[in-house]
């Protein structure tokens, strides 16, 4: 089968075959080309011939001399920017230092395995594998893989009030019938982005926090984006006490309410 060469190919690297069958069918069913690796050496192969737009890539590969940490830190070696996130049993509390030294040899984003996967791999019938309490919820792996990935997205008008160009990261607001310039951080604008691009779909705070940010996502940061989310609603919304772009989603995290007007 002919793949769309604009696809985003994700480059999923796991030594445990359960993960692999469950993983796949998801991310294809998200719309990306899937390919996958067993084994951290097999992985530095496949993105020099596949030339993944992302890594996705566990920490606990089953060769100790060439473990995620060890395949991200060759991926920066060889010079490649690809986008990388761990997915790892190890939980972000309790294994702040594997993060840490996640981040120090390149990573782009980091999350722990949890409830979602374990539903879908019980659902498949497939045996448990080792993560049995905390798996990564799949949706918000895709919605990070989106956040991360800075796809061509055209300039999109939502409710005849609100403008985002996606490639140019400019956004206007309608006043009194007039376009004007909204001038959002970065961090405030991947938000936007990542609700935005998730249009209709709750996001969970934790993952508005990588977007935002990456490693700022790993201690005491409800409130900062809390702090984030109060600014843009003040900056995008007609009235900030009753938003209609930027939504909470209770004991979830946030949603975008606009709806699509036009894209150019």
């Amino acid at each position: 089968m002919n793949r769309n060469p604009t696809t985003p190919k994700i480059l999923h690297v796991d030594d445990n075959p359960n993960v692999i069958s469950f993983v796949g069918p998801e991310l294809r069913a998200a719309g990306f080309n899937y390919v996958s690796a067993g084994s951290g050496a097999e992985a530095l192969a496949r993105i020099e011939s596949e030339r993944p737009d992302m890594v996705v890539l566990d920490v606990m590969l089953g060769d100790p001399a060439l473990g995620g940490l060890d395949v991200c830190k060759k991926i920066r070696e060889a010079g490649h920017k690809v986008p990388v996130i761990f997915l790892t049993v190890k939980d972000r509390t309790d294994e702040s230092g594997t993060m840490r030294q996640a981040f120090s040899v390149g990573a782009t984003d980091y999350i722990s395995k949890r409830e979602e996967l374990r539903r879908i791999e019980q659902s498949m019938g497939l045996i448990p594998t080792e993560f049995l309490e905390r798996k990564s919820d799949i949706d918000e792996l895709i919605t990070r893989i989106k956040a991360h990935l800075h796809e061509k997205l055209p300039t999109t008008e939502y409710d005849d009030r609100l403008q985002i160009d996606f490639e140019t990261e400019r956004v206007q607001v309608r006043m009194n019938g007039d376009w004007k310039d909204v001038k959002l951080s970065a961090a405030q604008f991947r938000i936007l982005r990542t609700l935005a691009i998730n249009e209709g779909k709750g996001v969970t705070k934790t993952a508005l926090l990588a977007a935002a940010g990456g490693a700022q996502a790993d201690a005491d940061t409800d409130r900062a984006l809390q702090s984030l989310i109060y600014r843009l609603r003040e900056l995008i919304e007609p009235d900030p006490r009753n938003p209609t772009f930027v939504i909470t989603y209770h004991r979830f995290g946030y949603r975008f309410g606009g709806t699509r007007t036009s894209d150019s």
